[in-house]
């Protein structure tokens, strides 16, 4: 039971370091959008990815992409909180 314990306590540890909070939003990034591949494609607007290592965003550049069916893209947004600002990836719903 300790030992289930212990490895609770450490998934939830690692889990809660992997989305970080910086004090300030990045500086909005624009990428040129490439010709759209084909009919039916939807452009995916770039994501910021935390990098655990320096405690800092990376902007990811935005693609093509084919809807999946029956859904829409809801794009990323910043969640501002006591503790700072934190991205909230796109998806499909």
């Amino acid at each position: 039971m300790k030992k289930l314990l212990a490895t609770l306590f450490l998934s939830i540890s690692l889990f809660s370091c992997s989305a970080g909070y910086v004090s300030d939003e990045p500086s909005y990034v624009e990428t040129a959008r490439p010709l759209q591949p084909g009919v039916g494609y939807v452009w995916i607007d770039g994501n910021w990815i935390w990098n655990s290592h320096n405690r800092t965003y990376i902007h990811e550049s935005g693609n093509w992409q084919r809807p999946y069916r029956n859904r829409t893209y809801q794009a990323g947004h910043w969640q501002h909180t006591n503790q700072g600002h934190r991205w909230n990836r796109g998806r499909w719903r």
